[in-house]
C-alpha cells in the first residue's frame, strides 16, 4: 500500500513539473531555479549528510560551471549546449579532484575553513583578472543551441534543466544507494573502524568530493544560461555557500529528497519575502533560523515523523 502512494505521488509530482512552462514565465523561471538549487542541495548532501563533512565553499564547484559556459560562450564563441555542458563538467571534476586532494586529508572546523579559504581564493581572482572574467560585472550570456536547435525562451530551456534534474536524481540516489554509498556513511559514523576493516577512508571520501563538485558544476553549468549572467557574486560567493548549506538543513539533510524540498521552500521563501519587504534579509534570515529550531530534521524529516506516528 506504501508503494502505492509512494508511486501516485511520485507521478503527480512528475506531471506537475512538466506542465509547469503553462503556468506564466515567472513561475517556470522560480521553479527552474530551485531545481537547480535542489541539484546543488543534493550535491552538498553527499559530503554533509552521507560523508559528515560540512563544506563552506560549493559555490565554487557552482560557481566554476557557470564560468566555464560563460567563458567559452565570450572568448571562443560556442553556443551549443552539448559542447558546452560537458566541457563544464570536465573542467569542474578537475578543479573538484585537485580541491579535494587538498581538504579531505582534514575533517571538522578544518574541513570546513578550508573549502571556505579556497572558495573565497577562486572569488577574488574572478574579481581580480577583469579582462577573462569582466570582474564584478560578469558575463553576459547569449541564449544557446541544443544539437541546432536555438533555445529562445525560458519555457523551452525549462525542460533542459527539467531533464538535467531528473537524471542528476536518478544517478545521485543510485551512487548513494549502492555499497559506495554505504561505505561512506560508515566513514561518517565511525573511520576508525572502517579503517580497520581495510578500506581505505581517504579515497572514498576524495570520491564522495569529487561527485559532490561535479553535480553542483552540473547544476552551474545550467543555471548560467537560464539567468543570462554569470558574476562572481551569483556564481562564487560565501553568500550562496551559506545559502545551499541552509537549503540542505532545511529540507532535511538525513534523507535524500530534504535538500529538494529545501531549495523549492527557500527559493520561494526568498522570493516571496524580498518582494514583499525592504529589509527582506532581516525577516528571511529570522524565518530560516526559526523553521530550522523548530524542525532540527529539516522539513522531510518532520513529516516523516508525524507520517511514522499516525500509522502511515
Amino acid at each position: 500500500m506504501r508503494d502505492i502512494k509512494k508511486i501516485v505521488l511520485l507521478s503527480l509530482g512528475i506531471v506537475l513539473l512538466i506542465i509547469v512552462p503553462f503556468m506564466g514565465e515567472y513561475i517556470t523561471y522560480l521553479i527552474g531555479l530551485a531545481l537547480l538549487f535542489g541539484i546543488a542541495a543534493l550535491a552538498l548532501n553527499v559530503l554533509l549528510g552521507y560523508s559528515g563533512l560540512l563544506s563552506f565553499g560549493h559555490a565554487l564547484f557552482f560557481g566554476g560551471g557557470a564560468y566555464s559556459v560563460a567563458l567559452l560562450m565570450k572568448h571562443y564563441g560556442i553556443y551549443s549546449a552539448e559542447v558546452l555542458f560537458p566541457v563544464g563538467i570536465i573542467f569542474v571534476a578537475l578543479l573538484s579532484l585537485a580541491v579535494g586532494l587538498i581538504c579531505v586529508r582534514h575533517t571538522r572546523v578544518y574541513f570546513t575553513m578550508l573549502t571556505l579559504a579556497i572558495s573565497e581564493l577562486f572569488y577574488a581572482l574572478a574579481l581580480k583578472l577583469r579582462s577573462i572574467t569582466g570582474g564584478d560585472d560578469g558575463i553576459r550570456i547569449s541564449k544557446i543551441s541544443l544539437f541546432g536547435y536555438e533555445i529562445s525562451s525560458i519555457s523551452e530551456y525549462y525542460y533542459v534543466i527539467l531533464l538535467t534534474f531528473f537524471l542528476s536524481v536518478i544517478i545521485l540516489r543510485t551512487i548513494l544507494h549502492s555499497p559506495f554509498g554505504l561505505t561512506i556513511q560508515a566513514i561518517r559514523d565511525n573511520d576508525n573502524r572502517v579503517k580497520f576493516a581495510g578500506i581505505e577512508v581517504m579515497k572514498y571520501r576524495l570520491m564522495a568530493f569529487v561527485i559532490s563538485g561535479v553535480f553542483s558544476g552540473i547544476a552551474g553549468a545550467v543555471y548560467g544560461p537560464l539567468i543570462g549572467h554569470v558574476s562572481p557574486d551569483d556564481t562564487l560567493s560565501i553568500l550562496l555557500s551559506g545559502e545551499f548549506v541552509a537549503m540542505t538543513i532545511l529540507g532535511g539533510y538525513t534523507t535524500f529528497i530534504g535538500p529538494i524540498v529545501g531549495a523549492f521552500a527557500f527559493t520561494f521563501l526568498k522570493a516571496f519575502i524580498s518582494s514583499a519587504i525592504v529589509y527582506w534579509y532581516l525577516v528571511f534570515g529570522a524565518l530560516i533560523v526559526g523553521l530550522v529550531i523548530c524542525m532540527p530534521t529539516g522539513i522531510v524529516g518532520e513529516m516523516v515523523k508525524r507520517m511514522v506516528r499516525w500509522g502511515f
